[in-house]
């Protein structure tokens, strides 16, 4: 049992940056052997957090909660009388929420007054892959003079240049519950899945494009499977009602929890999408991926896993990666330029299909 120290950390962040941050609890175990390390996520991605072999608790925060419920929540946390809390997110919240919870010291990102809550500030390197980043806040925590006279760190250092990527390992239950959901909607052998969504509207290729590359991977001779959240559905049946040949198409978009969908993933020959959570998450199970990056900084956010992920992105757009919700020019250059052949010709040139 872990008794010698109690660690919290903050990260409400969104899917795939949760997954980016996996080699940093792999880490942080390094670092703290024998702690009790928990973790509070975003609600909505808790689930996938629960099965990473380095945390002994998740705990749910929705963002959508009053104040009021915010500090129940912090009150509640309090009494696990934490020795040590990190921020690896930085926002304002996690910052007010870490501080209610007051553990006897913290860490984290400051800038913009946030660091006033907090013990030691660790600086921010913006230009860095997420991964990356979080790598750099474990070396930075070994070398804090106040940490090391309050805690027992088993030293390690983690090198950038090393291949950390995540790791998402399944459990038997939700593998089997993902063939059988394949089994009953007819799909059999291999399949390219296609996943549609996108937190922002300027993240999303357009469905017209997603369209033209089911009827050109059908005319290839694979099976399409779409997917995604519930606030996917709509998009997705208005794109199917575009195909050719619906026979090849089969449909799981909201129908499946997080990790049914990792275990779906793990089982396609291919996932192609833009920059939202689950092409992280078929990087993370070991599937082949092509992203399609618009607005996104590949820099911060190209995904990373043992098998082969490539980028597809407008490389002579000079206004990329702008990271706008909205196209600031007005024209959508970035992703209406990347044609459904382009895209195609690209996977086929990578031995992808």
């Amino acid at each position: 049992m872990k008794t010698s120290k109690r660690i919290i950390v903050m990260d409400l962040l969104y899917l795939g940056d949760l997954l980016f941050a996996h080699p940093f609890f792999e880490g942080l175990r390094k670092l703290f052997p024998e702690a009790r390390i928990d973790l509070v996520a975003n609600s909505n991605f808790s689930e996938l957090m629960r099965v990473n072999p380095n945390l002994d608790h998740v705990y749910s925060y929705n963002k959508s909660w009053t104040a009021a419920r915010s500090y129940k929540f912090s009150k509640k946390l309090r009494m696990n009388n934490y020795q040590l809390g990190i921020n690896i997110q930085g926002n304002w919240r996690t910052a007010l929420l870490l501080k209610l919870i007051s553990p006897e010291k913290s860490i984290g990102y400051g800038g913009r007054g946030r660091g006033l809550f907090l013990d030691v500030v660790v600086e921010k390197d913006n230009s860095s892959h997420m991964i990356e980043l979080y790598l750099k806040f474990l070396n930075q925590m070994q070398q804090s003079q106040l940490l090391a006279k309050n805690f027992e760190i088993q030293k390690h250092k983690f090198d950038s240049k090393e291949d950390y990527f995540p790791v998402l390992r399944i459990d038997e239950t939700y593998n089997q519950s993902a063939a059988r959901k394949i089994k009953n909607i007819g799909l059999s052998d291999k399949f390219i899945v296609l996943n549609t969504g996108g937190s922002w509207k300027t993240k999303r290729w357009p469905e017209e494009y997603f369209a033209e590359v089911a009827n050109l991977l059908i005319e290839r001779g694979y099976k399409i499977l779409f997917v995604g959240g519930p606030s996917d559905t709509e998009r997705v049946s208005y794109i199917i009602n575009k195909i050719e040949n619906r026979n090849m198409i089969y449909n799981l978009s909201g129908k499946t929890s997080l990790l049914e969908l990792a275990a779906i993933l793990k089982r396609a020959s291919l996932v192609i999408s833009g920059d939202t959570g689950p092409v992280h998450v078929a990087a993370a199970v070991g599937t082949n991926t092509a992203a399609i990056f618009g607005p996104s900084d590949e820099t911060k956010y190209a995904p990373r896993g043992k098998a082969k992920n490539i980028l597809i992105k407008n490389a002579g757009l000079n206004c990329r990666p702008c990271g706008e919700h909205e196209c600031p020019l007005d024209h959508f250059k970035c992703m209406r330029e990347l044609s459904p052949d382009l895209v195609v010709d690209r996977i086929e040139n990578e031995g992808m299909i």
